[in-house]
């Protein structure tokens, strides 16, 4: 206890002093009033505590660095490539899921989820089937899928239904020749089973003439092919189409079996809606892409780390 004595001309004076000093818990002990006119002597006392420990002041925590995802800016991406209304919103409600990402990333994680992925097997037993509406590149994805092939060691010949079409035959051979692959016609789904029914330990890959898909005859002829032959179709969409015809031709090829498709020409498109649109409409897998004219450069294998989109 710690004890000291204040002296004032008044009381008043001198309990103003203790409480400045001692505080509100001191305790008077004693007041010595003294002789009239005199000074007071006040004796007060406060109880000594223990220093309190340190306060120890935890920082706050850093400021959070503003997330990179702006969920306004993806949508305008979304919008420039046409996507459907549909599909966008499925897309920017999966992607603002990974907020903590940019925009690209999140957007890549939002596809991986929807659109499936499916590689073209070139060890397979059935014939690989392209198809698709004319102009498409099915002839330059056939000779790249060929070259494939060939670096894998694998013997391929390639069969077209197009042979009709003003230098389709010389243009497919002019592909082929340097693969050392043979290049053979056909020109009915009759004569296609006749030649893949001839011994050929290799892949098999097929050309089609390009179809109208709103057109019941294309769609027969093109049905009888693929059944004949145990054909695996696989549907080629050029990069820059309209997403809902794509969306709609989607349905239409994946009512044929079609369980894949291969997307060409991505160097001469900017907008991508239809390749986004496609496979997550139709579940039709993304196989392959292709970004170049040049025969010399591959059809690039589609995998949830790899796309064109």
């Amino acid at each position: 206890m710690r004890l000291k004595v204040f002296t004032a001309r008044t009381i008043a004076l001198a309990m103003d002093r203790v409480r400045a000093e001692l505080g509100e818990d001191a305790v008077i002990v004693t007041v010595d009033q003294g002789p009239k006119g005199g000074p007071v002597r006040v004796t007060a006392a406060v109880e000594l505590r223990a220093p309190a420990p340190p306060v120890e002041v935890t920082p706050p925590p850093p400021a959070r660095a503003p997330s990179p995802f702006d969920a306004a800016q993806l949508a305008a991406v979304l919008r420039y490539h046409t996507t459907p209304t549909p599909v966008a919103t499925r897309l920017q409600t999966i992607a603002a899921g990974y907020s903590d990402d940019a925009n690209d990333e999140a957007l890549s994680r939002a596809l991986a989820e929807v659109v499936p992925f499916l590689p073209l097997d070139l060890h397979s037993d059935r014939p690989i089937l392209l198809a698709g509406l004319p102009g498409q590149g099915k002839t330059l994805t056939a000779a790249r899928l060929a070259a494939s092939a060939r670096v894998q060691g694998r013997n391929c010949r390639v069969i077209t239904l197009d042979s009709m079409a003003a230098g389709a035959m010389e243009q497919l051979r002019g592909f082929c020749a340097p693969l050392e692959t043979s290049v053979l016609a056909a020109d009915s789904p009759g004569a296609l089973e006749l030649l893949c029914r001839q011994a050929f330990d290799g892949q098999t890959i097929i050309d089609t003439a390009g179809l109208n898909p709103y057109a019941l005859g294309d769609l027969e002829t093109l049905a009888h092919a693929i059944k004949r032959v145990r054909a695996e179709p696989v549907w080629v969409l050029a990069a820059g189409a309209d997403a809902l015809e794509a969306a709609e031709m989607a349905d239409i090829f994946a009512s044929l079996g079609t369980r894949s498709m291969v997307a060409t020409r991505l160097d001469a498109a900017r907008r991508l809606g239809a390749l986004l649109t496609a496979p997550i409409k139709s579940r039709i897998a993304l196989a392959g892409f292709s970004a170049s004219p040049f025969l010399s450069d591959p059809v690039e294998p589609a995998t949830r780390s790899r796309s064109p989109a």
